[in-house]
């Protein structure tokens, strides 16, 4: 069978009205979603980044809620524990077993509580270049800008 051109008719090879293939049509649909997605991903870290220089600007200037640095740096209830019993403990701070003995229920290792307070350190750095706490020898103790917030 023949078109009226005397070329044979292949689906594969339709004329489509003059129009180019798409993106997703040329790398595939789920490919194409991927790559948009990527794509999306890098706009929002730069975003991110921007924020946090602007934060940083800013910091000296603003005065955090413990309320917002909990959920800054807290990811569940325990991490929330363990720093109304480092609001609890003096300046010369507490032991990680002890904070460990306290939150038995919990089931924390005095290694579990130093990791927590490790991650609780990580996150809030990152987000206001500040600490949870601060290592006075074996202790854990907070640091100036906690007592300053819960003050």
């Amino acid at each position: 069978m023949h078109c009226v051109q005397g070329k044979p008719k292949n689906p594969a090879q339709k004329k489509r009205n003059g129009r180019r293939r798409t993106r997703a049509e040329k790398v595939g649909r789920l490919k194409y979603i991927i790559q948009r997605i990527d794509r999306l991903e890098q706009k929002i870290d730069k975003i991110d980044l921007r924020t946090r220089t602007l934060m940083a600007g800013l910091r000296e200037w603003m005065s955090f809620k413990p309320g917002y640095i909990q959920k800054v740096a807290c990811q569940d209830e325990v991490d929330v524990e363990i720093i109304e019993r480092l609001v609890q403990a003096d300046e010369g701070g507490v032991l990680p077993s002890v904070i460990a003995n306290d939150l038995a229920s919990y089931g924390l290792r005095r290694w579990d509580v130093t990791r927590r307070i490790q991650r609780m350190n990580k996150k809030l750095r990152k987000e206001l270049g500040k600490l949870v706490a601060e290592k006075r020898g074996h202790r854990w103790a907070l640091s100036s800008f906690m007592r300053d917030a819960w003050s």
